[in-house]
């Protein structure tokens, strides 16, 4: 009898009502929500989308980690204030997960891989954090890096001759000689582009009537034949970058009140952006369709210069090639080394007939990215 009582005093017992501040504090948070659904939708769904058709909604991909933490903070102030509305930023958070699967990854390292690819743009040898540190010291003090981890395949992107009086093709030939790494691929003529293959195993190019074996600025590729290990392509690839100032990366990074020097930059960092999204688009394409289709296994590697959150990124998984951190590697897994925080753009992709056992990235200082790794297996070579 007595609980019975309780329980209908409890019910008798009036609700408490907000206040007018409450009020008004639920409303704008529900608001702030209901902003946060709409930018957490673009930034999932601009994957699906060609830059080239409609370009705007790609900085909401590119801003999707800054979407996810303004989602999170509404969704938790909600919470607090125990309101209805909290299910507006529950439903943003469950649109964020196709985002969360592409940008964070859970995978499972294995032992056991036979062979190791390492990617790496190496800024022409530049050290963003000693601009006085000649280009010499910077590619010996890679090279020691390198041979610490012993990398089988080996793909530089941004590579320049180092030395003074030497020529490109004899630069090229002794890097690969002080790492161990004696074969080696580049595109010779023109359109160089700075993509260099080393490699521990012979390295033969492509026939002359395969689109891909003709000089372009955005990659090159090989065959590497590792004997009883396997045979399978692996593509160097280079996407157009938004080639930003380091001016442009700090003015709004540090206080600035000069309106009309943002003003200037602002409008200069949205053009770049958008041009280089377009013509990445243009490039995933043509990569697409011009890599080897003869059934051997591929490896896809580079600076791809977009985040997971992209159409590139969509482009090439729904080319049936796997995200080798997304398998076999942990966490957020940032590239970038620059003043943009969190930026995954480097990537090892690897279609169905390669076997991913490990990623990882190298928290190495010295270029503007962070070297990249992956072990792992031929399933079948031809």
């Amino acid at each position: 009898m007595k609980d019975q009582e309780k329980k209908e005093k409890k019910e008798k017992r009036p609700k408490k009502k907000r206040s007018l501040i409450g009020r008004i504090i639920v409303f704008l948070l529900a608001v702030l929500a209901l902003a946060g659904l709409l930018a957490m939708a673009m930034s999932v769904l601009c994957s699906y989308v060609d830059p080239t058709k409609f370009v705007w909604l790609t900085f909401f991909g590119l801003m999707f980690w800054a979407i996810l933490f303004f989602n999170l903070v509404v969704f938790a102030l909600l919470l607090l204030l125990w309101s209805r509305k909290v299910w507006i930023s529950v439903i943003a958070l469950l649109v964020a997960l196709p985002g969360i699967y592409k940008s964070f990854s859970t995978g499972v390292s294995q032992n056991g891989g036979e062979l190791r690819v390492m990617s790496y743009n190496v800024l022409q040898f530049k050290d963003q954090y000693d601009e006085e540190k000649r280009r010499e010291s910077v590619a010996y003090d890679m090279v020691n890096m390198i041979k610490e981890y012993q990398p089988d395949v080996l793909c530089l992107q941004e590579f320049s001759p180092f030395r003074s009086k030497i020529s490109r093709k004899d630069c090229i030939v002794q890097y690969g000689e002080m790492m161990g790494l004696p074969y080696t691929y580049w595109h010779e003529k023109a359109h160089f582009g700075g993509n260099v293959i080393f490699s521990k195993y012979p390295l033969y190019a492509l026939e002359e009537d395969i689109p891909f074996a003709k000089e372009n600025e955005y990659g090159a590729v090989a065959r590497v034949d590792a004997g009883p290990k396997g045979v399978f392509y692996v593509v160097n690839c280079h996407l157009t970058s938004f080639q930003l100032t380091r001016d442009e990366l700090t003015v709004f990074s540090e206080r600035n009140n000069n309106k009309e020097q943002m003003e200037e930059y602002g409008k200069s960092i949205v053009s770049k952006l958008v041009n280089a999204y377009k013509k990445r688009s243009q490039e995933v394409n043509e990569m697409l369709a011009h890599i080897p289709h003869d059934g051997r296994p591929i490896l896809l590697c580079g600076d791809f210069n977009d985040t997971p959150l992209s159409y590139t990124y969509q482009q090439i998984h729904g080319a049936g090639f796997i995200d080798g951190f997304v398998k076999a590697g942990h966490g957020i897994g940032r590239t970038y080394a620059g003043k943009l925080p969190l930026l995954r753009i480097d990537y090892i992709w690897a279609n169905e007939q390669i076997q991913p056992m490990s990623f990882k990235r190298i928290k190495y200082k010295g270029s503007d990215h962070f070297p990249v790794m992956l072990d792992f297996n031929v399933n079948h070579g031809l």
